[in-house]
């Protein structure tokens, strides 16, 4: 097999030129009538690869008197470096000089002699037959057409032609670089839950009880899949070190009797089927490739005359939580656009770390040899990472990829100079998409600096930002900023308007000086469980709020009986924070909070082992939305339960309608979110569709203690 990898976008070209330098002598000197003419056979080439193939150069000369001798040496230059496989001696056989006297072309079995840019054939001969008409076509030369690097405006190659007798014309176009591969998941990560796998491994049956995403991979241009060995490197890294992945070893693509789909990037779920011969795109996986793709061959393909169904499936190898699969090309049509689709899914045990993973896709095989070798693979390809196929297949829009939500409205704040911040407000952001939703939080100034911050909340898609005002140091005056919120170029990007006008301080009085204004007390008027807002025990180490008077200052604690508690977020009125891991597990502990030097009278709060409280849109189903009205749990699918009051390593069970002790296939700390902890569980078979109650457990010593009951969508 010779060897490939890379990628980029669709663009305008300008010339860049080739110069190709003819030096040639006649045994007789030609009638004045003769001369040649020159054209070329331009093609699309791959701005991801090193080894790309360039047109043919035809030099078709007429006129000439018969017997006269064309000899001489025949150089080609290229403003990148050429890539041929050559042996020891730099010289290569893949780039061939023919000689056409009318019959059809005959090599003259000339070696290349590659020098960096250039080619050179040397000492060739050819005889004007009768006809006095001979044609010479220079074929097959590669080129390192990633030298010209990524953007809109890449260029065509274009030949320079210099030679001892008249011609037509002198520049030719041998090449247009183009962006061949594009990319797309339903997940930018794919988040990991406890899953199963079936006793029997197939796509089918991976399919019915599995979790898995769907990866996408679409041509930039007809045939751009097309080339022999032509590759793709898939590589997954971050799962837990006891997860399977398994994919399909044969993909049918968008031109196949039946197109392979997991239904998650559109079209109807199947493993494929796939007409033997039929010149439409199929992928056969390479089992013994090596990390750059390279090496190995391809499993069997199918043979016959009818369509065969695709159901075959094989483990991909992973060693400290990363692995790689790679997909040969084994058939396509090169005058069509295709695309192909594959699911990767994943077997996690229970009670496995909740982890984000990530997944690559990459022309194949990668190197790093962007010149004439006599060991690198042909084709082969520079490690690009391509961008995303939906610009290309036209569903940017579609309900499948993420797509950012906000409740966003103009924010308005009030201050007087050299006062405090009495207001926060809140963002709320969630994904009215599908897949995974990434996204960040930052502020634009329009004038003055440092006057806004920021707090994060994250429970999967059910999050917010806190935005908040500081009016230290700040003159008189109004302040604009901006908050956006981007979750990147497909699901879209928000910006919040924020204004702060601040106020003058009052003049004071000339007299009588009025007594001072006395700042509200520092009190607690009522301790609840985040989670609910309900005024249930309090766990060490799970959310609690409190709300009170005069709660906001420069210098906010919390104490449990004078263990420091973790302030999460402290307003005028309300603080969260965390209950202090080693406060204990029985009987109650006075709350108190200093505000800059006050404090406040002690309120005592009943504590408990365990108290499993679930978060307001605090469960979310397999395909992360929230479950509710509009979308619902199917049987055998996983949800996502989000809640705090869970002991670390408390047994945890689940009830979902009548069916009680239901096993987590996850349960622990929820990544990054302090205080909140993650259970998943799947929704068992034989439910009644509708609302029914779900209900989390914990056992701490010999007792159980339960959440109130979560309305759960059943479907």
């Amino acid at each position: 097999m010779n060897k490939p990898q890379a990628f980029f976008s669709r663009q305008v070209t300008l010339p860049v030129l080739v110069i190709l330098s003819f030096s040639g002598a006649y045994a007789q000197t030609p009638p004045a009538s003769g001369q040649c003419a020159t054209s070329s056979v331009p093609t699309l080439a791959r701005a991801e690869g090193l080894t790309e193939r360039m047109g043919d150069i035809i030099l078709q000369c007429s006129g000439a008197n018969a017997g006269s001798v064309f000899s001489g040496n025949l150089t080609v230059f290229l403003p990148v470096t050429i890539a041929n496989r050559v042996n020891s001696s730099n010289l290569t056989q893949d780039a061939t000089l023919s000689v056409d006297y009318g019959g059809g072309p005959v090599s003259t079995g000339i070696p290349g002699l590659i020098n960096n840019r250039g080619i050179s054939f040397n000492g060739f001969s050819a005889t004007a037959p009768d006809s006095g008409n001979v044609t010479f076509r220079i074929s097959g030369i590669r080129a390192d057409l990633h030298q010209l690097g990524a953007g809109p405006m890449l260029q065509p190659i274009v030949a320079s032609l210099s030679v001892p007798f008249p011609v037509n014309q002198t520049q030719l176009i041998v090449a247009y670089p183009q962006t061949g591969l594009y990319i797309n998941s339903n997940n930018t990560s794919v988040t990991c839950t406890g899953s199963t796998l079936p006793s029997s491994i197939g796509v089918a049956s991976l399919f019915a009880r599995t979790p898995f995403a769907s990866t996408r991979m679409t041509e930039g241009f007809p045939g751009a899949f097309a080339d022999a060995g032509t590759r793709f490197l898939i590589a997954y890294s971050g799962f837990p070190a006891d997860a399977r992945l398994f994919v399909p070893d044969l993909v049918a693509g968008s031109d196949a009797a039946v197109p392979t789909a997991g239904g998650d990037l559109g079209g109807a779920q199947s493993g494929g089927r796939y007409l033997p011969g039929s010149r439409t795109l199929l992928l056969a996986r390479v089992p013994d490739a090596d990390a750059t793709g390279a090496d190995g061959a391809p499993v069997a393909i199918p043979t016959g005359s009818t369509a065969v169904a695709l159901d075959a499936a094989s483990e991909v190898a992973l060693s400290s939580g990363a692995g790689y699969a790679v997909y040969e090309v084994v058939d396509s049509n090169p005058a069509v656009t295709e695309t192909a689709q594959f699911p990767t899914f994943f077997g996690i045990p229970a009670n496995s770390a909740v982890v984000q993973t990530s997944l690559s896709v990459r022309y194949a095989p990668v190197s790093d040899v962007g010149s004439a070798s006599a060991t690198a693979p042909v084709p082969r390809f520079a490690p690009v990472t391509p961008a995303s196929d939906c610009s290309v297949m036209g569903d940017c829009g579609a309900s499948y990829f993420p797509k950012l939500a906000t409740d966003a409205a103009p924010i308005l704040f009030t201050a007087v100079a050299g006062g405090k911040p009495t207001s926060a407000a809140t963002v709320k952001v969630w994904n009215e998409g599908g897949g995974v939703m990434s996204w960040a939080s930052s502020i634009a100034y329009q004038n003055g600096s440092g006057w806004l911050y920021l707090q994060e909340t994250r429970i999967s898609i059910a999050s917010n930002v806190r935005v908040m005002y500081k009016p230290d140091g700040l003159a008189p005056g109004t302040y604009k900023a901006g908050v956006i919120v981007d979750a990147g170029p497909y699901a879209g990007s928000v910006t919040v308007p924020v204004t702060l006008t601040v106020e003058p301080a009052p003049a004071a009085p000339a007299t009588p000086a009025p007594a001072p204004t006395a700042q509200p007390a520092v009190a607690i008027t009522k301790v609840v469980n985040a989670a609910t807002f309900e005024g249930t025990p309090l766990v060490a180490g799970s959310l609690g709020t409190l709300f009170g008077t005069g709660l906001a200052g420069k210098d906010v604690s919390v104490t449990f009986g004078g263990a420091p508690a973790i302030v999460l977020y402290a307003g005028a009125g309300q603080i969260n924070f965390q209950v202090p891991p080693g406060i204990g597990s029985t009987g109650s502990a006075n709350i108190a909070v200093t505000v800059d030097g006050s404090a406040s009278a002690p309120v005592a709060v009943t504590l408990a082992p365990a108290g499993p409280s679930v978060f307001a849109h605090g469960v979310l189903n397999q395909d992360n939305t929230p479950n509710g009205p509009q979308a619902g749990a199917g049987a055998g699918s996983v949800l996502q339960i989000f809640a705090t009051g869970i002991p670390a390593g408390a047994p945890v069970s689940v009830q979902i309608a009548d069916r009680k002790d239901l096993v987590p296939a996850y349960a622990g700390d929820a990544p990054g979110l302090t205080g909140i902890q993650q259970v998943n569980v799947a929704v068992p078979e034989g439910l009644a569709a509708g609302s029914v109650p779900l209900v989390l457990c914990a056992t701490a010593g010999q007792q159980q203690y339960c959440s109130a009951g979560y309305a759960l969508l059943v479907k």
